[in-house]
């Protein structure tokens, strides 16, 4: 099975960060992308960004793609469905990001056989630079589950997960980078705090995370390694951390990871 046509069932936010995301790594694929949406006139906003094609229905947009990604709320995930179950076969995919939406429960949908993946992405497939766990159904053969992982990789990184982890996954990839940007919040309101003009603070603080994310990521460095190295005994760096200890600053990371997966867990 070849991947030509690809259609978008949501336009929100994640689902027009994967439009975004597919044409900023190569831009022919507006030619291959169809959109739609319960809105239509959000539709039209991102095919008139991003070039693409959009569909007046979803069964419309079904029939002309051969996978057909879905990006709607758990809850919307039957009604976006209902009229197109028939339309899918062996040779239309259906990929979800639909959180706590198992692929058992997708499978079920349908009245036949139908390939069925399931992702859970963050923002940052916009930039090419997401983590997305990535697993596949039943129907999937290994041919085809290898043409859509490479699709997906086109946003970021792919991480291949048994669905049990997708809670936890969801957690950590998916919620992470909110997490992420408060603590940057957080950096900024301390610079200004301690002198800087806003604009420096925010530069500092979004280098100094994209900088570190490199070390670890990029040159291997683990994160335990990489604080040990920068702390020196009775330094600017041992100071702070104390005070992060203090105020119990690792233990509400962790409560806050785990009240997200816990919240993924319920909406499945």
């Amino acid at each position: 099975m070849t991947v030509a046509g690809i259609g978008l069932i949501g336009s929100g936010n994640i689902g027009a960060a994967f439009v975004k995301g597919w044409i900023r790594s190569a831009p022919a694929m507006s030619g291959r992308i169809t959109v739609a949406d319960a809105r239509p006139e959000a539709a039209e906003k991102l095919a008139g960004e991003t070039g693409t094609a959009v569909a007046g229905s979803n069964q419309e947009l079904v029939e002309k793609s051969d996978l057909v990604l879905l990006a709607v709320k758990p809850g919307d995930v039957e009604a976006a469905l209902k009229d197109t179950l028939p339309r899918f076969s062996r040779e239309k995919a259906l990929v979800s990001v639909a959180a706590g939406r198992t692929i058992a429960f997708l499978e079920a949908l349908f009245p036949q056989e139908v390939p069925v993946f399931r992702l859970m992405p963050n923002l940052a497939i916009e930039v090419g630079a997401g983590t997305i766990a990535f697993a596949a159904g039943h129907n999937v053969d290994k041919e085809f589950k290898d043409e859509v992982a490479g699709l997906i990789s086109m946003l970021g990184r792919v991480v291949p997960l048994e669905e049990k982890f997708f809670a936890a996954a969801t957690a950590i990839g998916g919620s992470g980078p909110g997490f992420l940007a408060l603590i940057m919040e957080s950096f900024i309101d301390a610079g200004v705090l301690a002198g800087l003009p806003a604009a420096a603070a925010r530069e500092l603080s979004g280098s100094m995370l994209a900088g570190t994310a490199e070390l670890i990521g990029g040159a291997g460095l683990g994160p335990a390694a990489l604080r040990r190295r920068i702390t020196s005994p009775a330094g600017t760096t041992a100071a702070g951390l104390a005070v992060l200890e203090r105020h119990g600053a690792r233990a509400a990371i962790i409560e806050a990871v785990q009240a997200a997966a816990g919240r993924a867990r319920e909406m499945g």
